[in-house]
């Protein structure tokens, strides 16, 4: 009975749309954590919004990111949308909701979304939206949801871009743990959607302000305190960059980067950097990209890949929230993706995938018209199971060996 109340709980808000009561609280516990792991440097403060109505946005790698735009807004705190795997634990979901956090689901459209916003607008929120839509994986700047863009066009009011030098850096998508740096919190002019001529020219100035490499940050902002860099580096370099095998990856002791089946060893550095032997360093993406250009391999019987043994969940549309259904295996091949957990047995043909994303970095949603399921991949990578997903869709052939 506790439980279900304090499922339900939430803290009294003002008409701004927060908790006067858990805002300092929040302020005193998690901004301090977050300066303390980053060092935030702000630069051309004078760009800072200090209230609303306006949105703010960002290049977006790091858990962290929203906290560290918060860093110096000391006045109230930014409004926004989450996605809902940030909502199933009860403290968080207390903490973003009474800061005028909403849940929002990145495999289904959601109309009332739209209404919480024109809400935070009437409220004069300040509200944090990043268009990219996920964390970045590589470093590399992401495809904007358009969505995101019509609606700072359309709203009409200033829109403030943030580029966060050393959020990559500070903590990987794929990376176990944090490092300790210092970030550079850069805040840009706000736009005016009224100052461009029309929507393309403001949509391309929107891209324009993040469209930077964050793997090559700036020196300052380099890691100089790391623990275990490596933890974590299987779910990106998903194959061996020299043999092509899946899974052949890992790290013995979190610094040591190691293939099962070549040759292939280096130490990783502070800034996620690969030294070899010899002490010279070699690029992380670089070796990403490679293993990206290399053919889909069948792991036998005409299979793409498989997992066995994983979590399942399945998308209530009436409570766009997700249940669990069992564990099960999963199974990608060059048509469809099928699953069966207990006896319930499914195919989704691939061309009737509409969208593929990845939850915190190991939970792949698969959304079709009959519905989004969920299947936790730990110990395999879920990114490599998007990137195959949509290199299928695109027509390409599997071999049968490299």
């Amino acid at each position: 009975m506790r439980c279900r109340l304090l499922r339900n709980y939430r803290f009294k808000k003002n008409e701004r749309g927060f908790s006067e009561f858990t805002f300092p609280i929040i302020r005193n516990v998690v901004i301090p954590t977050s300066n303390w792991l980053f060092n935030p440097v702000i630069l051309n403060r004078e760009n800072m919004p200090m209230t609303g109505p306006c949105f703010i946005y960002g290049n977006h790698a790091n858990y962290f990111d929203p906290f560290l735009i918060n860093s110096e807004m000391t006045r109230e705190p930014t409004a926004g949308v989450m996605t809902r795997d940030q909502f199933e634990k009860t403290i968080p979901r207390l903490a973003m909701d009474s800061a005028g956090i909403v849940p929002t689901s990145k495999y289904v459209p959601e109309p009332a979304i739209v209404r919480d916003v024109f809400k935070m607008i009437d409220q004069n929120r300040m509200i944090i939206i990043f268009p990219e839509g996920g964390r970045r994986w590589d470093g590399r700047p992401k495809p904007f949801i358009e969505t995101t863009i019509k609606l700072f066009w359309k709203m009409g009011i200033p829109v403030h871009p943030v580029q966060i030098h050393g959020s990559y850096l500070g903590w990987p998508r794929w990376a176990d743990w944090p490092r300790k740096n210092r970030m550079q919190m850069d805040f840009l002019k706000p736009m005016h959607p009224s100052d461009y001529p029309d929507y393309d020219t403001f949509s391309k100035a929107c891209y324009d302000a993040i469209d930077f490499d964050e793997y090559n940050a700036p020196v300052s902002t380099h890691p100089f305190k790391v623990w275990k860099p490596a933890s974590g580096v299987s779910r990106f370099l998903y194959r061996c960059p020299d043999t092509g095998m899946n899974g052949a990856v890992f790290s013995p002791d979190g610094k040591k980067v190691r293939s099962r089946y070549s040759t292939f060893s280096y130490q990783m550095d502070n800034a996620s950097r690969l030294v070899d032997r010899d002490g010279k360093k070699h690029s992380l993406i670089d070796l990403y990209d490679k293993i990206n250009t290399m053919p889909m391999v069948y792991v036998r019987d005409e299979k793409v890949l498989q997992a066995i043994g994983k979590k399942f969940y399945w998308l209530d549309k009436k409570t766009h929230k997700l249940s669990p259904i069992g564990k099960g295996r999963i199974i990608l091949d060059s048509n469809e993706v099928r699953y069966a957990v207990g006896s319930l047995k499914k195919s989704l043909p691939l061309n009737q995938i509409q969208a593929i994303s990845i939850e915190q970095n190991h939970k792949l949603t698969l959304t079709s018209d009959t519905g989004t399921i969920q299947v936790n991949l730990e110990g395999q990578s879920a990114l490599q199971w998007q990137l195959y997903i949509r290199r299928l869709q695109k027509d390409e052939k599997p071999v049968k060996s490299l």
